[in-house]
């Protein structure tokens, strides 16, 4: 079994009215996915917990903003160059056009949506909330920004190279 398998195998057994099965898995499949987990490079697991975890957590959750985090930093570049993100005190001048530009993509197609985190500083966070991810990718994907093949909610403005997230919630 592979390990999205895995896991929709526990998430099946967690929600059995067999008790034997929810013993299951709670007691063996955990053991069995740890297993799996442990043959991952970190690059591998970044896309597990990406792909599978930090996509079936609630945008409010703290969880999700610690496993998007790791998440990213798991799935950089394989070379031994590491990749730092430094944030100027100033205001670039391009700094938030991506956000801008998607919201103003989001509106135009009727797509309601919250950018996130919610702070002073409105070009501090770079995830938006929409009801519809598949509908918010194509949307924006219209308006100029590309997928991520590494991760479907991570698109990229393709004029900034900035990054944005998405993160389904109902509104």
């Amino acid at each position: 079994m592979t390990i999205r398998e895995l896991m929709e195998e526990q998430r099946t057994l967690v929600g059995s009215s067999d008790l034997a099965k929810r013993l299951a898995a709670a007691l063996l499949m955990p053991g069995l996915l740890r297993e799996r987990l442990r043959e991952l490079d970190d690059f591998g697991l970044g896309q597990i917990l990406d792909f599978e975890v930090c996509s079936n957590l609630s945008v409010f959750a703290p969880e999700l903003t610690v496993c998007m985090e790791v998440a990213e930093r798991l799935s950089r570049n394989r070379g031994d160059k590491a990749i730092q993100r430094t944030r100027s005190t100033e205001i670039k001048r391009d700094d938030g056009e991506h956000l801008l530009r998607a919201e103003s993509a989001l509106y135009r197609g009727r797509i309601p949506h919250l950018l996130l985190p919610f702070q002073r500083d409105r070009f501090a966070g770079n995830v938006f909330m929409v009801p519809s991810v598949t509908e918010a990718r194509r949307c924006l994907c219209q308006a100029g920004f590309r997928e991520n093949p590494r991760s479907p909610s991570l698109l990229i403005d393709s004029e900034t190279n900035q990054a944005i997230r998405l993160v389904e919630e109902r509104l």
